[in-house]
């Protein structure tokens, strides 16, 4: 399947597909992206911990709302129900504090490795031959690098989280309803 996007007809003519999409490579592909992520290892753990955290907190009022449900209005215990309510107060509080820390850690991690990608890609062609230059055009080569470091920055800073946090939430929905 052809996928269209800005520039796409620039790397097109050069054969820019990735023919190998074996295991092996893969990793080794992941295992790149590790080591751009090592000097920033505090910075992950705060992003890592702060999706944690908003997923729970995230996960909150749904068990409030069962608890209001089943203990405030049914038992007829109003100051319980005025606690649960505090509850969904500081849940929704916690949710936007939580949410916003992993964005600002995520984004913050995810253009400092970019920027180091893109200084190891520029280094990288200023090593390069003039011969390579002459058989590549220019616009071919920066077109392929911004769109594929763009790529990169939309599955570093939106894509792996938003897979990880929703799959979370599935999962902690999936136990409140069933075992809550």
């Amino acid at each position: 399947m052809k996928v269209w996007q800005p520039g796409g007809h620039l790397s097109a003519e050069r054969g820019a597909e990735v023919k190998d999409w074996s295991w092996q490579r893969t990793a080794r592909r992941v295992g790149t992206l590790a080591r751009l992520a090592a000097p920033y290892r505090a910075r992950t753990g705060l992003a890592i911990g702060s999706l944690l955290a908003a997923t729970l907190t995230a996960l909150a009022p749904p068990y409030l709302a069962k608890l209001a449900i089943d203990d405030g209005i049914r038992n007829g215990d109003f100051g319980g129900l005025l606690v649960i309510v505090v509850l969904f107060v500081v849940a929704g509080a916690a949710t936007f504090a939580t949410s916003a820390a992993q964005t600002y850690f995520t984004g913050w991690t995810g253009e400092r490795i970019l920027a180091d990608l893109r200084t190891t890609l520029f280094r990288h062609l200023q090593r390069l031959s003039l011969g390579f230059y002459e058989r590549n055009r220019a616009g071919v080569i920066i077109s392929r690098l911004t769109n594929d470091v763009e790529a990169l920055d939309q599955l570093v800073t939106d894509g792996v989280t938003t897979l990880v946090q929703n799959t979370l939430i599935l999962v902690g929905s999936a136990i409140i309803l069933f075992f809550l």
